[in-house]
C-alpha cells in the first residue's frame, strides 16, 4: 500500500506545463491536474467514489461537473478547459493509470 506521504509528494510535484497565461494563483503552471485531483478527492470524501477505478460511464459525470465548478472559481473568466485534458495526461504521473475499455 502506498503511504500518504508518497501521495503528498506526488501531488506536490505534478508535471505541469508552465505558461504566461497562468497567474500566481497557479504558480504560473497549468492548473488542470491539481483541479482534477481536488475534484476526485472531494468525491472520495463524499463517498461518491469508493474504488480506485473511476468509471467514465458513471463517476465521470459528477466528476466533470465538480472539475468545472473548481475551474470557474480558480481560473479567470474566458479561459476554458475540459476534464478530458487532465484525465488523460495524469497517466504520466506515477499514481494514475489510464485503462482502456473494450470497444
Amino acid at each position: 500500500m502506498t503511504s500518504p506521504e508518497t501521495y503528498i509528494n506526488n501531488f506536490t510535484h505534478l508535471n505541469r506545463a508552465p505558461g504566461p497565461v497562468w497567474g500566481e494563483a497557479t504558480r504560473k503552471r497549468a492548473p488542470h491536474k491539481p483541479i482534477l485531483l481536488l475534484a476526485v478527492l472531494d468525491l472520495v470524501h463524499r463517498g461518491a467514489i469508493t474504488s480506485p477505478f473511476i468509471d467514465v460511464t458513471g463517476d465521470l459525470v459528477e466528476l466533470n461537473e465538480l472539475f468545472n465548478l473548481y475551474w470557474r472559481r480558480i481560473i479567470p473568466l474566458g479561459q476554458t478547459s475540459s476534464i478530458a485534458f487532465p484525465f488523460s495526461r495524469l497517466d504520466r504521473e506515477p499514481f494514475w493509470e489510464l485503462v482502456q475499455q473494450p470497444d
